[in-house]
């Protein structure tokens, strides 16, 4: 017997397929034109998985780029987008040598750079589909889910972080949804463990939202399950880096990518020491009040975060776990030091599945997903075609 929720659901399924296949073709219409530079970086790491293997892979050095500074599951979808690229530069080669009505602009168009760099935007481009599916699975039915999911498809911001920047946000966003998908709609814990050590695989931001998880995880399942849990999670981290580094060597390298590529106050992020210090770049040594600007941003964090997990955990309610994914991720964005402009975008989705009442919840959507475009556009000041 269908439930009603799943009978409002697959009465308007068509619907959201229509949504995504829309929302995919803006993404890859915009994806061409521009890119940030650091889609050259995503290129040369998985370049580098293809030609020479995992192994050292991250005691590598690239000349003129940055060494690989992401988990390996980022560097594994890196490589899989370059190797789809070689795959079609191949095929329309051969199309266009082998059949005379092929058209032959189209050899040039696939041949250049900016198409390589189009490629290396897929993973993000799927992941932000996937994020307004999820979006849409999880939010009520009687909630409007399609509304809730085209807010995020067709948000001017999301698509000019993943399709046009070429940002690799939604990937980790992604997965922590999908954790939340299957331990509230599945009652999948094992699932539920594995989809958040993917995220934080994919990218090391994921582990700011690791509290809230470790509270839900204990809430929905007690001690035993969520012990099996963080061990199913353990074994999966070293499986997953074990073909670029020895097991003794894994966290270790995880560990090392933590730190990032700055000490700035800000990295153009319209944050907290924004507004106190501006754009210029001023280490975060500096001291505010005879304490150095690093160490506030860590008190504040923690504070923050000890605060309201503290609170969650007392009125511990699953369908409220977005509330605070939102909160932390606010958090996170206005209180750091060292943050990116790019570090608010997760906010956005998390939002979008909490339990605020829609007319609160859209404008405060609207409002920040404007304040989050701003900061974007003024940071590298990329057109969108």
């Amino acid at each position: 017997m269908i439930s009603s929720k799943g009978k409002g659901k697959s009465k308007v399924f068509p619907k959201i397929i229509f949504l995504l296949i829309i929302a995919l073709v803006i993404r890859l219409l915009v994806s061409y034109g521009q890119y940030s530079g650091d889609v050259k970086n995503h290129l040369t790491w998985g370049t580098s998985l293809i030609d020479s293997g995992p192994a050292g892979l991250y005691l590598r050095h690239f000349p003129g780029f940055n060494d690989a500074n992401y988990p390996p599951v980022a560097i594994i979808l890196f490589g899989a987008a370059a190797w789809l690229y070689q795959l079609i530069i191949g095929l329309v080669t051969w199309l266009n040598t082998n059949l005379r009505l092929f058209p032959s602009f189209l050899l040039p168009l696939s041949a250049s750079f900016n198409m390589q760099v189009a490629f290396l935007k897929l993973p993000s481009i799927l992941a932000d589909l996937g994020i307004g599916y999820l979006i849409y699975l999880t939010r009520p039915p009687k909630s409007h889910p399609l509304l809730y999911a085209s807010l995020y498809l067709f948000n001017p911001a999301i698509i000019y972080l993943s399709s046009v920047w070429g940002q690799i946000e939604p990937l980790p966003v992604a997965f922590l949804l999908l954790s939340y998908y299957f331990i509230k709609i599945k009652k999948s814990f094992y699932l539920s463990h594995l989809a958040f050590v993917i995220a934080i695989l994919c990218k090391q931001t994921a582990l700011w939202l690791t509290p809230l998880f470790l509270i839900v995880w204990w809430k929905e399942g007690g001690f035993k399950k969520i012990i099996s849990g963080l061990c199913l999670q353990i074994v999966f981290f070293f499986l997953i880096y074990l073909p670029f580094v020895a097991p003794i060597g894994a966290i270790g390298s995880y560990l090392s990518t933590l730190a990032g590529s700055s000490n700035h106050v800000t990295d153009q992020a319209f944050n907290l020491w924004y507004f106190i210090y501006g754009w210029a770049a001023r280490p975060d040594n500096i001291t505010l009040l005879n304490v150095s600007v690093r160490t506030w941003s860590i008190i504040l964090v923690a504070a923050s975060f000890v605060g309201f997990g503290f609170i969650y955990f007392r009125k511990y309610k699953l369908s409220r776990l977005g509330n605070y994914l939102f909160l932390f991720s606010l958090f996170a964005f206005f209180f750091q030091t060292r943050v990116h402009d790019r570090h608010l975008a997760p906010a956005l989705p998390f939002l979008l599945i909490s339990t605020l009442s829609a007319k609160f919840l859209i404008p405060l959507y609207l409002l920040l997903s404007a304040f989050h475009f701003l900061n974007l556009y003024l940071a590298l000041r990329l057109p969108f075609l």
